[in-house]
């Protein structure tokens, strides 16, 4: 490779950070911090404004094979521009919201732009330009969010304070379209490798993809992962309140998550990279078997900060594991539409997750929704340690 294509494959790699730090971390991360305003001001229920989150997943995780068959026959810069404009100016959008219904109309397009901007066009480009340090390379671009969304939280608290809701969705929006727009329209691109122009010319559709036992399994596995991860992280700060900590208490637990979770996707990156895949999943695996232990006795104030170290650590998982799994697994060839399917099932599992964790605590107790989660990740574990058994060579 020259050493202009390396200049410009290491370009790609920060722009994938960055759209990954500004749209994914306000889009996914920080809404919730509108949650209070928004009801109050609106007067809505808590859980009529908390469907805005779910059609947004539902949308994201719809669009996804949509995305995956795209990025095969239309330019990628095209697919992200497209994605900026939708999800930026979908954002914006919310600042003119004042009925329930018209924030899930927006929900639907902020979806679509999202699915369009960030991590199957993200995770296909890191692909096909790093063929070398690909787990590296994928870790530095996820850990975007996490940096956004570390940098975010304190950003946007600040900003409602000041500033209305509205003010502060207008502002938000603008700036997912000034960053990012850019940035899709003069450096996100495919390399220039010969075989990618060509299969963007073929008649390729998801009948191609062979449906093997392989592929049902990991995203079997992929689909629990969703759930459990998802389902977790909603619940974190209930879960501390209702064992009666302090709300500085539970804020310094959030905060030791999220920087471990920046630290997880680069050395998460790394694991991948030197070990095989198998290896790399039973060690996080096992540091979230772990976390969910330190979870169940959460009543001991110290194992809490344990559990947000390895939990953080291992959101690496949800990361990286669709996108390196599928490309270790099934190779470049239709990556993207492999990865779209992947994707969708994985976000349907992140979008079921909350609601699992929600009725068994509401009905039980969150005691046994830890013990059911760490039944599931002996399970997921167990679904993508046997589909890599009959694992292809990378192509």
């Amino acid at each position: 490779m020259s050493n202009r294509l390396k200049f410009r494959k290491y370009l790609v790699l920060a722009a994938c950070f960055l759209i990954m730090a500004v749209s994914f971390s306000i889009i996914n991360n920080i809404t919730s911090l509108f949650i209070d305003p928004v009801t109050k001001h609106l007067r809505l229920s808590i859980s009529s404004f908390s469907f805005v989150f779910t059609i947004g997943a539902i949308t994201t995780a719809l669009m996804s094979p949509v995305i995956g068959q795209l990025i095969s026959k239309v330019p990628l810069k095209a697919i992200m521009s497209l994605g900026a404009i939708l999800a930026g100016g979908g954002f914006f959008c919310y600042s003119l919201a004042t009925e329930i219904w018209m924030f899930y109309v927006i929900a639907v397009i902020v979806g679509i732009g999202t699915s369009c901007l960030t991590v199957i066009p993200i995770s296909t480009a890191i692909t096909h330009w790093f063929e070398d340090k690909k787990g590296m390379a994928l870790g530095i671009a996820m850990a975007g969010a996490g940096t956004g969304s570390f940098i975010w939280m304190q950003i946007v608290s600040r900003m409602l304070t000041d500033l209305s809701y509205q003010e502060t969705y207008a502002i938000l929006g603008l700036i997912i379209l000034v960053v990012c727009l850019p940035l899709t329209l003069f450096v996100m691109k495919m390399p220039p490798d010969t075989t990618i122009e060509a299969k963007k010319k073929e008649k390729i559709s998801y009948k191609d993809i062979h449906w093997s036992m392989q592929l049902i399994l990991f995203a079997l596995g992929l689909f629990l992962l969703g759930v459990n991860i998802s389902g977790t992280k909603m619940h974190i700060q209930p879960y501390l309140t209702h064992l009666g900590h302090p709300l500085t208490f539970n804020a310094n637990v959030g905060s030791t998550q999220a920087i471990f979770a920046l630290l997880g996707n680069l050395i998460g990156g790394y694991v991948f990279d030197k070990l095989n895949l198998r290896n790399s999943i039973i060690i996080f695996v096992s540091m979230s078997l772990l976390s969910y232990i330190c979870l169940i006795y959460g009543a001991f104030a110290p194992l809490l900060f344990v559990f947000a170290a390895l939990f953080g650590l291992c959101l690496c998982l949800p990361s990286m594991l669709p996108s390196y799994g599928t490309s270790a697994l099934f190779g470049k060839e239709h990556y993207a539409m492999h990865l779209g399917f992947i994707n969708m099932i994985f976000t349907f599992g992140g979008a079921l997750g909350p609601m699992i964790s929600g009725f068994i605590a509401d009905h039980l107790n969150y005691t046994l929704v830890w013990v059911t989660y760490f039944a599931l990740t002996v399970l997921y574990s167990i679904f993508l340690l046997i589909s890599l058994r009959s694992k292809k060579p990378q192509t």
